[in-house]
C-alpha cells in the first residue's frame, strides 16, 4: 500500500513540476525574468523531490 502511495505521489510531483515550467515560459514571454528564474528553481526542486519519491517506491517494491 505504501509503495502505491509513493508511486502516485511521485508521478503527481513530476507532473506538477511541468506546470511550474509552463508558467516559467509564460513569464518569459511577458519578459518577467526574475519570476521566471524563481519558477524554474521551484520546478527543479519539485522534480527532484518527485524523483526521490520514485526511488523510495522502487526500494519498497523489493
Amino acid at each position: 500500500m505504501r509503495r502505491y502511495f509513493f508511486e502516485i505521489l511521485a508521478v503527481t510531483l513530476i507532473g506538477g513540476s511541468l506546470l511550474f515550467f509552463y508558467e516559467c515560459v509564460v513569464f518569459l514571454t511577458r519578459r518577467d525574468y526574475v519570476a521566471a528564474i524563481i519558477l524554474m528553481f521551484i520546478g527543479f526542486a519539485v522534480i527532484r523531490v518527485g524523483a526521490e519519491l520514485a526511488r523510495v517506491a522502487l526500494v519498497q517494491k523489493e
